[in-house]
C-alpha cells in the first residue's frame, strides 16, 4: 500500500471513519474515529513517522469533532512515533482549546512513545486518562 492509500471500511459500532497509510520503509499506521456518548474517540495503531501522519491529521480535523466537547485519543497501539506526532498533537490541542473542547490522551502509551513525551518535556501539556 502506498503512502497515499486510503481504506474506507466499516469498523465497529459508532465508527465514522477509518484510514491506513504505509510508509516506504514498510511501517503502517491505521487510524479510526468513532463517536460515543457525545465524545469522539480517535484510535491510532502501528507506527507513525513523518511520511504517514496524514490519517491522524485527517481524523483530528474531521468535521464531526466540531459537534463534540471532548476528543479522546487512544495511542496505546502505537509501536513507534517520532516528533511529527508531537507537532500534530500540539496543533490539535490548540484547535480544540480555541473551540472550547478538550483533547485527552486516553490509555497507556507504549514505552517508546512515552519516552518521546518524557524526553521532550511535553507530557504535562496533555490531559491523560486511563481507557
Amino acid at each position: 500500500m502506498s503512502s497515499s492509500a486510503t481504506a474506507d471500511e466499516q469498523g465497529g459500532s459508532g465508527t465514522v471513519w477509518y484510514r491506513r497509510a504505509a510508509s516506504p520503509d514498510g511501517g503502517e499506521l491505521a487510524v479510526s474515529l468513532a463517536l460515543s456518548d457525545g465524545r469522539a474517540l480517535v484510535t491510532a495503531v502501528g507506527g507513525m513517522e513523518w511520511r504517514c501522519t496524514w490519517p491522524l491529521e485527517q481524523a483530528l480535523d474531521h468535521e464531526c469533532l466540531a459537534a463534540t466537547s471532548e476528543t479522546w485519543l487512544d495511542l496505546s497501539g502505537l509501536e513507534f512515533a517520532d516528533s511529527s506526532l508531537l507537532h500534530l498533537l500540539l496543533d490539535s490541542q490548540r484547535v480544540h482549546r480555541a473551540r472550547g473542547a478538550r483533547l485527552v490522551l486516553a490509555g497507556a502509551l507504549q514505552p517508546v512513545v512515552e519516552r518521546l513525551f518524557t524526553v521532550t518535556g511535553t507530557g504535562a501539556f496533555f490531559m491523560r486518562t486511563p481507557l
